[in-house]
């Protein structure tokens, strides 16, 4: 499959359980399918090339390719890191580049053990059931940074499961749950099993005010929170018809970010401090 980043998932995978041996080559400006369902399989193998293995490469895209590398670094050194130095990463190095348009375009991944001398400030919960997941996750600050770790992000889910998930991370009434506030009547019954829920801040501006807080901040997510990871390179600005760039975000993979969103807004906003917890996971 050439340029599998362009092809459907369910197109590919019709492919896939018909054929004995398989190969994908992809310049991956987001992750995908390839990441996501194929490289979790055991039996799948991971080659990176770039133009530096190619010994045949024309002079003329050797040229083009370094033009192109000098933009990326200008746009380093000046603290921009736009459209070549995304280019760049995709195309020259063979990285995973951010969709252009990304409202987080830069996040550093950090070993789960990072969390655990962390000020922690609260517990974003965003509630779903059938399509969309109940998403949990931990905020914490850890040398000017927020650090972020995925608790739960799972469909199906009642309020009595969440309520036994969070039980089975160590979370009690001394954690601040803050959850979304259309969802009076589910956190009413966190609350009678014994847990510390506050409704998320409401408003039109809500949304935007909450990713501009966040995007105040150097963010850093644990290697383990892959679900999280998935929606940081995926969530992006809408458009219009025309292409136009809106002030509002896609509805697509938000449902962590949602729950991240609310503490920004309680918690970011006001330099509020938390305490120091340590959760199971």
């Amino acid at each position: 499959m050439n340029e599998g980043n362009h092809i459907a998932y369910n197109i590919a995978d019709a492919l896939i359980i018909r054929t004995q041996e398989v190969w994908v080559d992809f310049n991956a400006d987001s992750e995908f399918w390839a990441h996501t369902e194929l490289l979790e399989q055991p039996n799948s193998e991971f080659l990176k090339l770039t133009y530096l293995d190619n010994e045949k490469i024309p002079e003329g895209t050797l040229q083009d390719l370094m033009h192109r590398k000098q933009k990326a670094e200008d746009e380093d050194k000046a603290g921009i890191r736009g459209y070549h130095w995304n280019w760049w990463q995709v195309y020259g190095l063979g990285e995973i580049g951010s969709l252009q348009g990304a409202i987080f375009s830069t996040f550093e991944q950090v070993d789960q053990s990072e969390i655990n001398d962390a000020e922690l400030l609260a517990l974003g919960l965003d509630f779903g059931f059938t399509n969309d997941p109940t998403a949990l996750t931990a905020v914490y600050r850890k040398n000017g940074k927020v650090l972020l770790h995925e608790l739960i992000y799972e469909t199906g889910k009642t309020n009595q499961d969440i309520g036994n998930l969070m039980h089975n991370l160590g979370i009690n009434k001394s954690h601040e749950i803050i959850a979304d506030s259309a969802e009076p009547k589910s956190i009413e019954e966190l609350r009678r099993m014994g847990f510390r829920v506050t409704p998320a801040a409401k408003g039109d501006d809500s949304i935007r005010n909450g990713i501009d807080i966040i995007q105040r901040h150097d963010l850093a997510v644990t290697n383990t929170s892959l679900n999280l990871i998935k929606e940081l390179r995926n969530y992006k600005w809408a458009t219009d018809k025309a292409g136009k760039t809106l002030n509002e975000p896609i509805k697509l993979y938000n449902h962590a970010i949602d729950g991240i969103r609310y503490v920004a807004l309680l918690k970011l906003k006001t330099g509020n401090k938390g305490k120091y917890f340590i959760l199971r996971s």
